[in-house]
């Protein structure tokens, strides 16, 4: 958060100092989400359907976990849409675009 702030020109703890002495030690920077962070796993789900015919990724694939969260998070986004909940992430052009790549809503148990 103190990143983001220094970067927008808001008020932050991390001075230059501070910063130096984190590059310094080789401190890496968690990804800021958005965009680009759900295009990035929309390209991952590409991919899987690529390899496995279908967009059904297990909530707890192994060989992608954050990938299946990913998947698990976006049906309940889109339920929260669907219901109109103002606090939700899922909006139409995401939906366009899962859709367009045959994603499933709705997982049958």
């Amino acid at each position: 958060m103190e990143q983001k702030n220094r970067i927008e020109g808001k008020n932050s703890s991390l001075n230059d100092s501070r910063l130096e002495r984190l590059q310094s030690i080789g401190f890496r920077w968690a990804k800021r989400k958005g965009q680009a962070s759900w295009d990035e796993k929309f390209d991952e789900l590409v991919t899987y359907k690529a390899t496995y015919g279908n967009c059904h990724v297990p909530t707890k694939y192994k060989d992608n976990t954050a990938l299946g969260r990913w998947v698990s998070t976006q049906r309940a986004e889109y339920k929260k849409y669907q219901e109109g909940q103002a606090k939700t992430s899922m909006n139409a052009s995401k939906i366009r675009r899962l859709e367009s790549i045959g994603f499933a809503w709705f997982m049958a148990l």
